[in-house]
C-alpha cells in the first residue's frame, strides 16, 4: 500500500518495472502506470521504464532477472522501490530462504545506487498501519504488540515507534541465538516468547 502511494505521487506515466508475482503486482497497479516483469523489458521499452521494484523473491528468474534489474538500473535514472525490506524468511524451524530485501540489498551495492524503502523498521509502515486501526477505533500504542522474529525489522521498528514488542524464537531467530544478538546489536524486546502460538482455551476464546 506504501508502494501504491509512492507511485501515485512521484511516477506519473511509464511503465513501472517489477520483479515477483503478477497477484503482487495486482496490488501496485495504479491509473495511468502500466506494469510489466523484468523479464519483458528490452531494448523496445527501457526507454519507458520509470520505476523498478521488488516486490517477492519468486515468481521471476533469478539468474536471468537480477542481471536484467542491474543493467536497467545502470541504464536508467529512475526509483528502486524495495516493497519488503526483510532479507529473509522462515522456511522451516531450521532453514530460512533469502528474501526480496536481501535480492534488493546486492543490487543497490552493485549499482551504487539508494533505494527507497517500505518495510519494517521503516516507521512509515507502523503509522500507517496505526492511522487505518485508529480510522475504525480509538486505540492507544500502549494496547498494540508488535510480535516478530527479526530483532533489525521487527523489534527495532516496534521499539522505535513506542510499542511493547515480543520476539518469538521459532524463525529468523533461534533460541540458542537470542541472546548473542540482543547482546550484539543493543535492541531488546519487551517479551521473549519461544512460538507465536498461543492457547487462548483458558480465557474463554
Amino acid at each position: 500500500m506504501l508502494t501504491k502511494e509512492y507511485l501515485d505521487l512521484k511516477v506519473q506515466d511509464g511503465i513501472v518495472a517489477y520483479l515477483g508475482t503478477e497477484n503482487s503486482a495486482h496490488y501496485i497497479e495504479s491509473s495511468g502506470l502500466h506494469t510489466l516483469p523484468v523479464s519483458a523489458i528490452d531494448d523496445s521499452n527501457i526507454d519507458k521504464v520509470n520505476a523498478v521494484i521488488f516486490l517477492d523473491d519468486e515468481g521471476f528468474d533469478w539468474f536471468t532477472d537480477l542481471n536484467k534489474t542491474v543493467n536497467i538500473l545502470r541504464k536508467r535514472t529512475i526509483p528502486a522501490i524495495v516493497a519488503n525490506t526483510d532479507h529473509a524468511y522462515p522456511l522451516t524451524i531450521h532453514d530460512v530462504s533469502i528474501a526480496t530485501g536481501g535480492l534488493a540489498n546486492m543490487v543497490e551495492h552493485i549499482v551504487g545506487r539508494e533505494f527507497i524503502r517500505f518495510g519494517k523498521p521503516d516507521s512509515q509502515m507502523f503509522m500507517f498501519a496505526y492511522d487505518l486501526i485508529r480510522d475504525q477505533r480509538p486505540i492507544s500504542k500502549k494496547n498494540i504488540v508488535m510480535v516478530g522474529d527479526t530483532l533489525r525489522t521487527d523489534i527495532l521498528g516496534g521499539n522505535k515507534f513506542g510499542l511493547d514488542t515480543v520476539l518469538v524464537l521459532s524463525g529468523n531467530t533461534l533460541p540458542q541465538d537470542a541472546d548473542t544478538r540482543i547482546k550484539a546489536t543493543g535492541i531488546v524486546p519487551t517479551y521473549i516468547c519461544n512460538s507465536a502460538v498461543v492457547d487462548l482455551g483458558g480465557l474463554g476464546f
